[in-house]
This record gives C-alpha cells, structure tokens and sequence, in this order.
C-alpha cells in the first residue's frame, strides 16, 4: 500500500467500483436490447472519460489524490446520468425496467455479505459503503433518529443533480432507482427489515422486534 494511501481512499475507490459495475449491468441490459452499445459507449467515454478499473495504488495521482478520486466520481456521475436519459429519450426504454436492474443489483450485493442479525445503522453504513454521496466530507446524509429497531435520515443537499442538468436529464430519475436499490438491498437482508420514506420525506429502515 502506498504510504499516501488510507483505508477511506480504498473504500471510497471501492464505492466507485461498485457503481462502475452498475453501469455495465446497465450496458449490458441494453445490449440485450439490441441498442448499439458499442456507439453509446464510445459517446460516453470521449464525453465524460473512461473507467478506471486497475488497483488504486497503481493509478491514483499521489499528488493530487483528493481531486482524483472526484475526477472519478464526477466521471462515473456523469456517465451514468448520461446513459439513463439517453436508453429513456432516445431509445425508448422504460425507467422501470432500469429500476429492475438497480432492484437485483441492490439484492445481489446483499448477496454477498453474511449474514447477520443487523442493527438498522449497521445497514445504513453498509448502504453508504456502496452508493456514492459525493467526498466523505460533503456529509450529505444526517441522521434524525438512531435506535435498535429503527434509523431515520435525511438527505441534506442534493449534489446529482448537476450530473443530471449536465445532459438535460432527470434528476428525479436517480433518486428513483437509488431507491430501487435500497429495496433491493433490504429485503435481501431478511424479512425482519424495511425500507420506505416518510411522509415528510425523510429515509427509514425498521427491524422488526
């Protein structure tokens, strides 16, 4: 490991990755589809730069290593934010069939950790160990509530939307599928647990006792 390097830059290159891996289920759905990919991605890469998928401490600007890791973010943003207004305004596919492909990604992942008998934040941060919300300084999520059977958070500020205005794109649609994923994640963890929003707009996921 670098001597530059620390835990939370891995973690947060590994949120990048995870959202990297997102956007190729997405490339591949439209493939299935029968879309010229291949043009789609090549209109992607030359607009909003390529993905880097190589082991961070062989990449990563050791100078610079902040405003790298945000090119990165700001690249897999806009990409992503591309994509979806162009499958949905040039090629006519529906956001629910991409909230579908959030939904199992979210149920996949989940997949993927052991299981236990989690505490509400204990999903929470496992949430956030894969969606990206900006540097670990932004803050964007805070939290309401905090006890053992329920989490309660808002989301602060919303720091997509420019992605989205960048390709005259929803920005309603991320939060649409970043939902999707929540679901898809929770439900995976077991029966006992829910997500959903309340009806002031704030974020929750229950445990049954």
């Amino acid at each position: 490991m670098s001597l530059f390097l620390g835990k939370i830059h891995y973690l947060l290159y590994n949120k990048i990755q995870a959202n990297e891996d997102l956007l190729e289920e997405i490339l591949d759905y439209a493939e299935t589809k029968n879309l010229p990919t291949q043009d789609i991605k090549k209109k992607l890469y030359e607009s909003y730069g390529y993905p880097e998928r190589s082991a961070l401490e062989t990449v990563i600007d050791e100078g610079n290593i902040h405003g790298w890791l945000q090119n990165k973010i700001e690249s897999v943003e806009d990409r992503t934010a591309s994509l979806i207004t162009s499958l949905i305004n040039d090629y006519g596919i529906e956001l629910s069939e991409i909230e579908n492909i959030y939904f199992e990604n979210g149920k996949n992942t989940m997949k993927n950790i052991e299981k236990v008998d989690f505490a509400p934040s204990d999903l929470f941060g496992l949430i956030f160990s894969y969606l990206l919300e900006g540097m670990p300084c932004d803050r964007i999520n805070r939290l309401v509530s905090n006890s053992e059977t329920e989490i309660v958070w808002e989301t602060t500020e919303c720091i997509h939307r420019k992605h989205w205005d960048k390709v005259s794109g929803d920005v309603e649609n991320f939060y649409v599928l970043r939902e999707e994923w929540i679901k898809g994640f929770i439900n995976e963890a077991g029966n006992r647990y829910t997500y959903d929003k309340t009806e002031d707009g704030y974020n929750r996921i229950r445990k049954e006792e």
